[in-house]
């Protein structure tokens, strides 16, 4: 039989039967509908009658069935099934038949399914479809689980009505039970949930049933408030035993910007009589020419909360502005921070707690001179609460930079480079009685350096390079003996073995004469394994005495830099650095190793420091720590955690959790144990439970992990 192709209007159809009976037709009205069918007839009782693999279209609508009757009279469509209707957002009808108005807005579907997004899927005995926005469904069952045969969902609803709103993609069911296996386990008068495509809208999230050694057993129950299209509020009421508290969340996007609150408020029998409260916040924003505008707040109403609660475990609050602004030749930034420890052996009074710096720093290429030409101004003030002398010290400095540097081939294919700088500075301290009031000083230097770098390419196609380093460098001056506030902590590495001087900021600078030595190997190959390894010493003529015995540099010579890094296509990555001694044996090291490919993925850290009272550490550390996750199948996932303290030779912190998830339902169940033990940590063992249901707004997409049935 042949096929004939039909641009009919359904509201005008007396008008297409001339078209029908002569030729195939295409009417160029936007409001037409195309019909395609194996057979199209034109009955004496003036009805259409569209036979054979029939498809339909009409503003965004498409129905595929086996015949199509329009009744003229009535304006209506008979739909003789099975009938297929696919909407433009994606949602399918399928039915056993249908009585349809000419527009496919109203009508009655017998026997329907009713298929959202591809996942949420409501059988109804009876589906009627009112004004093109409604769609009602009478004795339904509704899923998103896979229904093998006879096979019982691992959950559903059933309902007398449902009814689903496209505009407000909300669907209602009237008379709900909620199952799961078959068990009703609760009965709704009315229930509510949001259709697969909708984003944002109010109702309840993801429960998390919590058990805590310290907070006894609990459930959270989250509830998402939208506040118009670019906010939003979350409420958490999380209550046990032991503890009464409300979590808050807040966030809103700006044009230019995004601003997040969270925080929460506790009553307790921990600390009875006082209301626990924690908050962090912290924002950006675009103000336009490169400026960026941030800021974050950390407050805690006491030392153990946040640790009690599982919020955080840090043991300090940090807040603060700060405006940026980054372009290629051009870094400013002004900040404005404020510090308050929760130690138990610190005091707010004696440690800086207000913090100001400001910075500018330009880049100049001159095109007669050559090379790079940078200019920085740094302003710097901190003040402590504390007015006692010595303790109360307060510091303001001003530091201007000025330097320059190039680079040159010579002979036999070596580079020499040039490096010069001239520093500025002026200090001011208060409420100290064994230091100056103010200073200044200028310190020039200068520094030359010496590469000879060695490349060759394997027969693999690998790329190597042996590069020995030397430089030489002089800075004027005398090590300073201001009080040291600022460079406590001083890192030698890598990446400043030729800095001119190796203090993170300029209250104080290297000075008199210093050599650096280095050795660097490098093997490239991307599609086999790549690694690099550096070896470095300082050498100096004068012992800058604000080094700490930790930091590597102290005394005339340094202790030997070794930094290596490995990287394989097999998965496998190791970046180890560390300091060494005269007699090689380990100051300072740090490592870390990951592993990720196919099922796996491994990472893990390790971290050896000595004890150093000049950076506040009374005791040694070494640590391992190490996670990692095993993807089982499509629906079983397993992660680990744990942190080995080497020297007490125990766990520091354990932690395993198991995933379940397929198109339907996500299931996670996990423990953690904490042993550490401190003012800000408590020993406790955690046991949470989270079940999400997928397959619509709230529980997000299962599409990932969908079951399949076998025959």
């Amino acid at each position: 039989m042949s096929r004939f192709v039909h641009m009919l209007r359904f509201l005008s159809l007396a008008c297409a039967f001339a078209f029908a009976m002569t030729a195939p037709a295409r009417a160029q009205d936007v409001d037409a509908a195309l019909l395609v069918a194996d057979s199209v007839l034109i009955t004496n009782d003036e009805r259409l009658v569209a036979t054979g693999n029939v498809e339909a279209y009409y503003d965004g609508i498409r129905v595929f069935t086996d015949e199509i009757i329009y009744d003229q009279k009535r304006d209506e469509l008979i739909i003789k099934g099975p009938v297929r209707i696919s909407q433009e957002n994606g949602d399918i009808l399928i039915a056993d038949s249908a009585d349809l108005d000419s527009k496919l807005e109203n009508g009655i579907l017998r026997g329907a399914r009713y298929v959202l997004n591809q996942e949420l899927q409501i059988l109804s005995a009876q589906t009627d479809r009112v004004e093109g926005r409604y769609t009602v469904l009478r004795k339904v069952v509704a899923t998103s689980c896979q229904i093998c045969g006879t096979g019982i969902p691992i959950w559903q609803i059933r309902a007398d009505r449902a009814i689903h709103d496209r505009v407000e993609k909300q669907i209602h069911f009237r008379k709900a039970q909620f199952r799961l296996l078959g068990v009703p386990v609760l009965y709704l008068p009315h229930m509510r949930i949001p259709d697969p495509s909708l984003k944002r809208s109010n109702g309840f999230l993801v429960p998390k049933f919590v058990s805590d050694t310290q907070l006894g057993f609990g459930i959270k129950i989250p509830y998402f408030i939208t506040i118009g299209d670019h906010a939003d509020l979350t409420v958490t009421p999380f209550v046990t035993p032991v503890t009464k508290t409300l979590e808050l969340r807040f966030r809103k996007m700006f044009r230019r910007g995004y601003i997040e609150f969270n925080g929460a408020m506790s009553q307790d029998t921990i600390l009875p009589d006082e209301m626990r409260h924690y908050m962090t916040g912290y924002g950006a924003f675009n103000l336009g020419n490169s400026f960026v505008l941030s800021f974050d707040i950390e407050t805690a109403s006491d030392s153990g909360y946040r640790s009690n609660y599982g919020y955080s475990g840090r043991d300090r609050l940090g807040s603060g502005i700060t405006l940026t602004r980054v372009k290629r030749d051009v870094f400013f930034q002004a900040e404005l921070l404020n510090f308050e420890t929760l130690r138990d052996n610190e005091s707010n009074k004696t440690q800086p707690t207000l913090i100001g710096n400001v910075t500018y720093e330009r880049r100049y290429q001159p095109a007669r001179l050559g090379g790079e030409l940078r200019a920085t101004l740094a302003l710097h003030g901190h003040k402590r609460v504390s007015i006692t002398d010595i303790l109360g010290r307060d510091m303001t400095r001003v530091n201007l930079d000025l330097s320059w540097r190039d680079e040159w081939s010579i002979a036999g294919g070596m580079r020499f480079g040039l490096t010069t700088s001239l520093g500025l500075d002026s200090y001011e301290i208060k409420q100290d009685s064994t230091a100056l009031g103010r200073s200044t000083q200028a310190t020039p230097a200068i520094a030359a350096t010496l590469r000879y770098p060695l490349q060759a390419t394997g027969r693999d196609g690998a790329s190597y390079l042996l590069e020995p380093i030397a430089q030489i460098g002089w800075a004027g001056g005398s090590p300073s003996t201001l009080p040291n506030d600022e460079n406590v902590i001083s890192e030698f590495d890598e990446g400043n073995l030729l800095s001119l001087s190796r203090f993170p900021v300029a209250d104080r600078r290297e000075t008199g004469v210093v050599g650096a030595l280095g050795l660097r190997w490098q093997r490239l190959h991307p599609d086999s394994w790549s690694a690099g390894l550096t070896i470095g010493q300082v050498f100096r003529d004068t012992a800058d005495p604000s080094f700490s015995s930790n930091s590597g540099l102290q005394g005339l010579t340094s202790d030997t830099l070794l930094a290596m890094n490995y990287s394989a296509a097999w998965g496998g990555a190791i970046t180890a650095r560390g300091l060494f001694d005269a007699q090689f044996e380990p100051v300072k090291t740090e490592a870390r190793v990951s592993y990720s490919r196919g099922k796996v993925t491994l990472a893990g850290t390790y971290v050896q420091l000595k004890a150093d009272t000049q950076e506040e550490r009374t005791s040694s550390v070494a640590e391992w720590s190490l996670d990692g996750t095993y993807k089982i199948n499509r629906h079983w996932t397993s992660t680990a955690s744990f942190q080995y303290d080497l020297l007490t030779d125990r766990f520091a912190k354990t932690g395993a959790k198991v995933i379940y998830q397929n198109e339907c339902i996500s299931v996670g169940l996990g423990a953690t144990r904490s042993f550490a033990s401190s003012t800000t940590l408590v020993p406790a063992t955690t046991y949470e439970l989270a079940v999400s249901l997928l397959g619509f707004s709230t529980g997000g997409s299962g599409k990932a992990a969908r079951r399949t049935c076998r025959n």
